[in-house]
């Protein structure tokens, strides 16, 4: 609720880590402070996994429920809290997609042992297969509860694509995310769906091929073919740089420079079927004043481009 409270932001998104779903697969996650995400124990071994995780079968609404009712309980809160406080924004439900939730599940950290997922899909593919078909229906009843209960969209999240390279992306990766916006789009057909495969931009444009609406891109992609990459299939969601929001000693950074670059992000990706947003995420030093300023900027200058276009 803070965001939309303190900014005139488009829409709410609920917040939830990406690793509530390993905890609700018996997979501890703790967050010690200053070191990052830590699973202390990660699954070992096919033994391990066949021990520990359910099988795919057992990922039903029911599931759901029991171990994530805690998130769509929250979902059904901010709706109720928007309403009695006059907002009509849509909420965006959040997923993390499967690559991300094994790299973390088997691998224990994102800060070491970068290589470990990799290794599991090389070591053990038809156990990983198994864990992946196992995440991609849990994540499949976690988005149907989180649009049962009032979210607007959905935004999957392959937040580790930084550590996949594209052939284990496609062979391992992209299966899932296929799986998952084919069911959801039969399911809810006027949902929006959007994913973002962070640091796997390759992916760009097989993902604008599978149903999703929007594509988010990261602060890597090269604006001037990020169109041209996805066709037109879907809109895009990016890729402003949240430096730009962080004040220095030298004043390099005023609400007049994002301004200026928030009308530059306009022009390169155009301000339709554009969902302006940041790159990466806001990382708290960033300047409340200047994250207004970008938010003000966006909704002047994307008017007035518009407004210029179809008056031509």
């Amino acid at each position: 609720m803070q965001p939309i409270r303190r900014y005139d932001l488009d829409a709410a998104i609920l917040f939830s880590d990406i690793l509530v779903i390993a905890e609700a697969l018996n997979v501890e996650v703790t967050m010690p402070g200053g070191v990052g995400i830590q699973v202390p124990n990660p699954i070992k071994d096919p033994a391990d996994l066949a021990e520990r995780i359910p099988d795919a079968s057992a990922m039903t609404p029911d599931f759901v429920a029991d171990r994530l009712g805690h998130v769509i309980e929250s979902v059904k809160l901010i709706k109720a809290k928007m309403a009695e406080e006059g907002m009509t924004q849509p909420l965006i439900g959040f997923s993390a997609a499967p690559w991300t939730l094994l790299f973390y599940m088997v691998g224990g950290s994102s800060k070491k042992n970068n290589d470990i997922g990799v290794q599991w899909l090389r070591d053990h593919p038809n156990d990983s297969r198994r864990l992946l078909h196992v995440l991609t229906n849990v994540i499949i009843e976690y988005m149907t509860a989180q649009v049962e209960s009032g979210a607007n969209m959905l935004q999957l999240f392959e937040a580790m694509g930084m550590m996949i390279d594209e052939k284990n992306f496609d062979e391992f990766a992209m299966p899932c995310l296929r799986a998952i916006a084919t069911e959801l789009k039969k399911r809810f057909p006027d949902v929006p769906l959007m994913v973002f495969s962070r640091g796997a931009s390759f992916a760009n444009e097989a993902l604008s091929k599978l149903g999703y609406d929007v594509v988010t891109i990261d602060g890597t992609v090269d604006r001037s073919i990020a169109r041209e990459v996805v066709g037109g299939r879907t809109g895009l969601q990016g890729n402003y740089d949240p430096k730009e929001l962080i004040e220095d000693e030298e004043g390099t950074k005023t609400t007049d420079t994002v301004r200026e670059t928030a009308k530059q992000l306009l022009e390169d990706l155009g301000p339709q079927r554009l969902i302006a947003n940041l790159g990466e995420g806001l990382g708290g030093k960033e300047s409340p004043e200047l994250v207004r300023a970008f938010v003000d900027a966006i909704h002047e200058e994307s008017e007035a481009m518009i407004k210029a276009t179809s008056s031509t």
